[in-house]
């Protein structure tokens, strides 16, 4: 698997897949295991291989999702926490069974000056972060929760079918279980899902 990190983000210094070799190491994580937690120092730079990944903040009794992290991806969070030596603000806890490349931080900020095409890595991680959370912004701030539920639930559904609580949607959208439990009501109306015992039917994508 470190072979394929390293062809994928096309590392050709061969001093930098040579550190890697030495200094990485990959642990393998099953649904549900924290791989990163919140208020925590970061020692260890954590990259997704293969799996999947959700980054999200705790406020109060509700869960403000990030993003998710999905093959050869980090959490910029994180990555930035290696420059300057702080705690982490996230918690980051495994959705689909993971394949994790462990790398101490004191190399991250070396290699970013070192080698090209880590810097190319970070600077990428950085740049797709913006974008991402800028469009979460406009979301939250231009489009009817009604909307991003519905929108939340196409992305998320395999084979037309998502299978999350009522509960669970309310903390990755920031938030209760009765405004969505409503808002999934309004949208069955509408004739766009239709609501079965935990599981929802996308039965109209548009």
């Amino acid at each position: 698997m470190l072979k394929n990190f390293i062809k994928q983000l096309r590392i050709t210094e061969e001093e930098l897949q040579e550190e890697l070799q030495k200094y990485s190491n990959i642990t393998v994580h099953t649904k549900g295991d924290f791989i990163i937690k919140n208020d925590e120092y970061i020692k260890v730079l954590k990259i997704v291989l293969r799996g999947k990944v959700r980054v999200y903040q705790d406020n109060e009794d509700r869960e403000i999702l990030i993003y998710y992290l999905n093959d050869m991806e980090t959490c910029t969070l994180s990555l930035s926490a290696c420059f300057e030596d702080c705690k982490s603000t996230v918690n980051a806890i495994v959705e689909e069974d993971c394949a994790i490349l462990n790398i101490p931080v004191r190399f991250v900020k070396d290699w970013n000056f070192k080698y090209k095409s880590w810097n190319t890595f970070t600077t990428n991680t950085f740049r797709e972060s913006y974008n991402h959370l800028i469009n979460q912004y406009s979301n939250l701030a231009f489009q009817p929760l009604k909307d991003r539920l519905f929108d939340y639930l196409v992305s998320k559904a395999s084979n037309f079918i998502v299978k999350k609580s009522h509960q669970q949607l309310a903390r990755e959208l920031g938030t209760t279980r009765e405004v969505v439990s409503r808002l999934l009501k309004t949208i069955e109306k509408e004739n766009k899902v239709k609501l079965g015992l935990k599981e929802i039917i996308i039965l109209d994508k548009n």
